[in-house]
């Protein structure tokens, strides 16, 4: 089944631009106001997010020609929120400095209303497949800390039950799909409460 991609509306979003003040991106300041989003417009520095109770922001547009790491309360990879490069140099560190900033989109300066909601649109997408990505990621790092127990219960499960391997994964594999949970999550409880784990499998035949 072909996946179909939400466009989102932007109506009631905050932006920040983080620009000086010119008339290169006035035209910017006016379509995002169109779109139906406030705006503020910073320079040098952006404020910062700590403490901050509620998201104050959900989409920034910066200066790619003078932006500096220091400007931004967040470390280069790590951006809370989606991104838009406004780039007027191509000068190839700049354009580097932009990749290490990991921009979803870019506009060119000086900028037009023409391009401004699509821009937005892909950062948005690539902000929100990057967040998947990482929670993938994330999770496949946790699992993979975890082996180590799976594989003291698995070996439990074999010495005692007397089955093989793949006897004692099947075994373990379907008491976690009751309890509705991953086999590593599963392993993880019995250890951390103390038990062998040999009682806690139903009568296991082996191939």
């Amino acid at each position: 089944m072909r996946r179909v991609n939400r466009i989102p509306n932007f109506r009631g979003w905050r932006a920040w631009v983080l620009h000086r003040p010119s008339a290169a991106i006035d035209p910017l300041l006016r379509q995002l106001e169109r779109l139906g989003m406030s705006v503020d417009r910073y320079w040098p520095d952006l404020p910062a997010l700590g403490g901050v109770p509620e998201k104050p922001v959900d989409i920034l547009f910066f200066d790619a020609d003078m932006g500096m790491d220091e400007q931004f309360p967040w470390a280069a990879d790590q951006a809370p929120i989606p991104t838009v490069a406004l780039i007027g140099s191509e000068a190839p560190g700049r354009l580097e400095w932009v990749l290490s900033r990991q921009s979803g989109a870019h506009l060119q300066k000086p900028v037009s209303s023409a391009g401004v909601f699509s821009s937005a649109v892909l950062a948005v997408h690539a902000f929100e497949q990057q967040q998947k990505l990482q929670a993938e990621i994330c999770e496949l790092r946790r699992r993979l800390k975890l082996r180590p127990v799976v594989a003291k219960v698995l070996m439990t499960v074999m010495l005692s039950h007397n089955v093989d391997e793949h006897g004692a994964l099947r075994a373990i594999r379907a008491e976690a799909m009751k309890k509705q949970q991953t086999i590593e999550d599963f392993c993880a409880a019995i250890v951390a409460s103390g038990r062998s784990g040999s009682a806690d499998f139903s009568p296991i035949v082996s191939n």
